[in-house]
């Protein structure tokens, strides 16, 4: 575990939290000064459950943590050639979760306060912390950007030729004609179905997405409506997939101080200083 003060938050690089198969999977914690408790953001990156770490949030976390929130970026397991990522992801996702409330106290964090974060396929696994009967109650808010929420939906449009890599197959290790109860357990507009939510939402999408279409958000805002929650929108014109969280040397992907996080960063400060 590495351990820095830059500017007056804490950061704390590769604390194991118990997650993977080896149960030596990590978080990176970054901590705002002041002795709190402060709210804290749970977030979860993307890269359709094959590729990523929680180093995607280096540049959102320090950030978050200037204004006053604890951040905590998990890496959870992803798929390998024969070896699915679920249900094994979700169990290090929900055990992420389990770790910051126990750690609450001792991170001066307010455990009645926590907003799950994702992008793409962390997005998908954020709006299921909200609806799951095991993890909604601690769940306030939710900020789900370019999110996957239709998950037998995007089984079919990533089908080959159309993506080589099968991403939704390599997930859940069958297809979704032999695994229906386990696709829709794992899909938030299939849970939306059986709950009613009780988080305030926060859902961005870029309407040049060819990658995940801005439908998937849409359709999940109307299903949260439905069911009554309190759901803010933000479609950014002419932006499309990956800039939401960083990754050195990949142009695709932005730093909070670059366009379309430039502009997005003011509204999603507002949205947390109204709803957590």
């Amino acid at each position: 575990m590495t351990t820095q003060v830059d500017g007056g938050i804490q950061i704390r690089l590769d604390m194991p939290y118990g997650g993977g198969a080896q149960g030596d999977l990590c978080v990176d914690v970054y901590l705002p000064a002041g002795a709190g408790p402060h709210p804290a953001l749970l977030c979860l990156h993307g890269g359709a459950w094959l590729r990523g770490s929680q180093r995607q949030y280096s540049s959102w976390s320090p950030w978050l943590a200037e204004r006053g929130y604890a951040v905590i970026a998990v890496d959870y397991r992803l798929s390998k050639d024969g070896e699915p990522a679920w249900p094994g992801v979700w169990d290090d996702v929900c055990r992420s979760l389990e770790w910051l409330l126990a750690n609450a106290a001792s991170l001066n964090i307010d455990a009645a306060r926590i907003v799950a974060v994702g992008d793409s396929a962390g997005a998908h696994m954020a709006a299921l912390l909200s609806l799951d009967e095991g993890t909604a109650p601690h769940i306030r808010a939710v900020v789900g950007v370019y999110g996957i929420y239709d998950l037998p939906d995007w089984w079919r449009i990533t089908q080959p030729p159309r993506r080589k890599d099968n991403p939704v197959l390599k997930l859940m290790g069958r297809p979704y004609t032999e695994a229906e109860q386990e696709y829709e357990s794992f899909s938030p507009l299939h849970r939306l179905q059986q709950v009613a939510p009780t988080a305030n939402y926060l859902i961005v999408h870029g309407d040049q997405d060819a990658i995940v279409h801005h439908d998937q958000s849409e359709r999940l805002v109307s299903a949260l409506r439905t069911k009554g929650a309190d759901v803010e929108t933000i479609l950014i014109p002419g932006a499309g997939h990956h800039w939401f969280s960083w990754e050195e040397g990949n142009p695709t992907r932005r730093r909070v101080d670059e366009e379309p996080n430039a502009t997005l960063a003011p509204h999603l400060l507002q949205f947390l200083r109204t709803h957590v």
